[in-house]
Parts: structure tokens; C-alpha cells; sequence
């Protein structure tokens, strides 16, 4: 079922060049869900407007992870016709590419970030839209921290680290440029060539953010100083490029490097590339040092998305068509889940989610003609069944069965363009 959504602004806050402002969208008419109910939210990256828009899909959990295949989402949110308008009086531009979405640690707000510099805030249960900001030119990823004060953002295309402070009980958010960015180019040398920002993470604490970079290495910035502060770093050789994934269990944080940039334009990453990290935090702020736990760098694979589920660290290879399970107990990989096969030919497993009860990982699969992260001479990222994977966890989390794909269609003179990529679970 197709949700009709109606915007209405109802509020506007400005900063500098930052644009907040609140809307309302209509909610779909229902009973209350149970408490243990639970939502699967994709984004479809594909235009639904001229060089705008995109899907947001929301799908019931339950019923996603029992019968896949007949799947269908709850609601559908065409972002050109219910945000676009209102976000381009406030910001100037467009909103198109939502690439990322994350949901706050209490799950009562999700964060949508898109190509086109945007992050859009939402209120999870009514699905209304809260805020809508422009925070430069491009946001690969923004992440909001557990203690739900701030979001922290990746610009790729002006090499900048962002922070947006957040108070989600007044509805209030605030961006100040002077104040609350890194610039990060000015950081860049032989052991970290591209200081490109790719996918930033704090850990529990909610002070550090571990920043990978497009050219490989990494940078451990304090943000809760102002101005923020780089306190660690990693080379290029401690960390190889473009990591997207990353999650702490304990006293480690888990990070990734990944593939997708092609190395005529971007000779300091790769195509290709599949590592898994484990960073002792034990030493921070004045050390940070990392194990690599796995890698496939001589394979066709190309790590991106990453979930723990219970102990368990779950990685995405979405070149190889697997997910990968390491034990972060010992270190060790302990199995994979394959993906190809009779359900899916290439589905190139990308982000992943985990259900909040650990009962099944869904994996956002690329489409056939991929927006973002493809080389297309190896076509790292292209898939053949763009939807959700579901894979039911076995073994508390140490293994996987994969059921089968949800699939999702935009056709756009008579092409299939959907190509999801961020997903949440809450």
C-alpha cells in the first residue's frame, strides 16, 4: 500500500546557511502496533521527480522476515513530492540520492542523509518530518550519537567532517559552520593521501567518531570539543580505503575498507578491497591501534555494510555475495551466509540491519543499474534483484539462512532504476 503524504511546513529556524524546518506528513490509519512490533525502513536511491526524490519504503518486520517474497511494504513515501518543495525553499536545491538512514538509540528519530548535502530528522512513529537541513554540498552518511545530542556527518565532495547539535524533545536543531566543521583536506599527506570522509561512528560514549577516508587511514576525532579535535589517527597502511561499515562490541570498535571508487579518478583507493578491523579503544584519546581480522583484498570482494547480532560481527561483501560472521570473542571467522544462488542470481548484499530482537539481518540488495559506489569496468556494486534480503540468524548469531528477497521496482521509461541502499531497523 502507497502512502498519500501531505507536507505543511510548521516552523523554520535558520543559521548561517542552515535551513531547519519543520512539516507534517500524513500518517497511515491503523490499530496501534503491538510492543514488540518492529519497522524495517529502505531507502530506494533512484529519482522519483526530475533529478530529485527517491523511496522511502517502511516495511512491517515481522512479516518481512516471514514470507520475503510476498513482502509488501506498509507505506511508500515518494520523497519529491513530500519533501522536495519544502526543502528546496529552505536549502535552495533538491533533495535526491537518500543514501543512509539511521535511527536514534531509543529509536524514536530517524536520520535520513542524502547526496545532495541534506539531513532530513523524523519523528519514527508518526513519520513526520522535523527537520530539514543543508549542511554543504554532500552527505554520504549521518550519524546520530547514542546520547541523542548530536549528528555527525561525512562530506565527500568538500573533504569535511560536520556536527548538528539535536534536541529532539524540543524539536530543535542547529548547524553553525564556523563551529562545527573539520576541515579535513588540510589534514591529507603521504599515509592518508584522500582525506575523503566515507562513513563516521562514535562509540558508546558518544565523544569520539572514527572517520574513515577514501584514501585509506583513519582519523579519531573528539567532537565534543569545539572546535572539534582530531586526537588518533591511522595510515593508510594500519587502514586500507573507504570503510563504510562499523559497530563496537565491549572495548572494540569494528571498522571496515571497502571498494567502489575506481582507481583512474581515485588512484589512492580501489575497486576491490575487503577488510575487517578490530580497534582497541583502550588507549584513547592518546592511542588508537588496530588488528585486521579478515580480508579478501586479492578476491573479487568489496566490503561495505556492517551489524553485530549478539556477539557476532556480520560484513557485507557485496561484490562477493556473501556476508561474513567473525566472533568477537576470538577474532576469528567462524562462517558466511552465501546469497547467490536459486533466490537470487547477484543480489550484492550493501547496508545491513539487524531485527531489534536479533532474529534476522536484512541486507539492502543493489540494482541493476547501481547510482553509487560502482566501478563499472568490475561492477563491484551492480546487483540483479534490488529489494531487502532476509536472512533468519541461527546459533545466536553465529550463522545465517537466507529466505529469500522483497523485492522493489521503480520503472522509468520502461527501465528498472531502483537501487536501494540505506537501511534501519527499529
Amino acid at each position: 500500500m502507497r502512502a498519500s503524504c501531505i507536507s505543511t511546513p510548521t516552523r523554520f529556524r535558520s543559521l548561517s546557511t542552515i535551513a531547519t524546518l519543520v512539516l507534517t506528513l500524513a500518517v497511515l490509519a491503523g490499530p496501534s502496533p503491538r510492543a514488540e512490533a518492529y519497522e524495517v525502513w529502505v531507502a530506494d536511491q533512484s529519482d522519483t521527480g526530475t533529478e530529485s526524490g527517491g523511496y522511502l519504503h517502511v516495511f512491517d518486520g515481522a512479516s518481512l522476515a516471514a514470507d520475503p517474497a510476498g513482502a509488501r511494504p506498509s507505506a511508500t513515501y515518494d520523497l519529491a513530492k513530500v519533501v522536495n518543495d519544502v526543502c528546496h525553499r529552505a536549502t535552495g536545491k533538491n533533495v535526491r540520492r537518500p543514501h543512509m538512514i539511521f535511527f536514534t538509540s531509543d529509536g524514536s528519530h530517524a536520520v535520513m542523509s542524502f547526496l545532495t548535502g541534506h539531513v532530513l530528522i523524523l519523528d519514527a512513529a508518526t513519520k513526520k518530518l522535523e527537520a530539514c537541513l543543508s549542511v554543504g554540498k554532500n552527505v554520504h552518511a549521518a550519524w546520530p550519537t547514542p546520547d541523542r545530542k548530536m549528528i555527525i556527518t561525512a562530506n565527500i565532495a568538500e573533504k569535511t567532517f560536520g556536527r548538528i547539535w539535536t534536541d529532539y524533545t524540543a524539536h530543535k536543531f542547529s548547524f553553525d559552520p564556523a563551529a562545527d566543521v573539520l576541515d579535513l583536506a588540510s589534514l591529507e599527506g603521504r599515509t592518508r593521501p584522500d582525506a575523503a570522509p566515507i562513513c563516521p561512528i562514535t562509540d558508546a560514549s558518544s565523544r569520539y567518531a572514527f572517520v574513515t577516508l577514501r584514501g585509506g587511514g583513519l582519523l579519531v576525532v573528539d567532537v565534543t570539543a569545539t572546535p572539534m579535535k582530531v586526537v588518533a589517527t591511522l595510515t593508510n597502511r594500519e587502514v586500507h580505503p573507504a570503510g563504510c561499515g562499523g559497530v563496537q562490541v565491549g572495548n572494540t570498535m569494528y571498522i571496515n575498507s571497502g571498494g567502489g571508487w575506481p582507481a583512474s579518478k581515485f588512484p589512492d583507493s580501489a575497486s576491490l578491497s575487503y577488510d575487517i578491523y578490530a580497534l582497541d579503544l583502550s588507549e584513547l584519546p592518546s592511542n588508537i591501534s588496530a588488528k585486521l581480522v579478515s580480508t579478501r583484498d586479492t578476491k573479487f570482494a568489496d566490503a561495505h555494510g556492517m551489524v553485530a547480532v549478539g556477539r557476532y560481527i556480520w560484513n557485507s561483501d557485496r561484490a562477493g555475495n556473501n556476508i561474513e560472521i567473525v566472533d568477537s570473542l576470538t577474532n576469528l571467522s567462524v562462517g558466511n551466509v552465501q546469497l547467490a544462488g536459486a533466490l537470487a542470481e547477484d543480489p550484492a548484499p550493501d547496508i545491513l540491519a539487524a531485527a531489534p530482537d536479533g532474529s534476522a539481518v536484512f541486507a539492502a540488495t543493489r540494482g541493476i543499474t547501481p547510482l553509487t559506489g560502482n566501478d563499472a569496468s568490475v561492477n563491484n556494486a551492480k546487483g540483479s534483484s534490488p529489494g531487502i534480503a532476509v536472512i533468519t540468524v541461527t546459533d545466536g548469531g553465529k550463522g545465517g539462512v537466507f529466505r529469500g528477497i522483497a523485492r522493489l521496482s521503480n520503472m522509468r521509461d520502461g527501465a528498472e532504476t531502483a537501487d536501494p541502499h540505506g537501511i534501519a531497523a527499529r
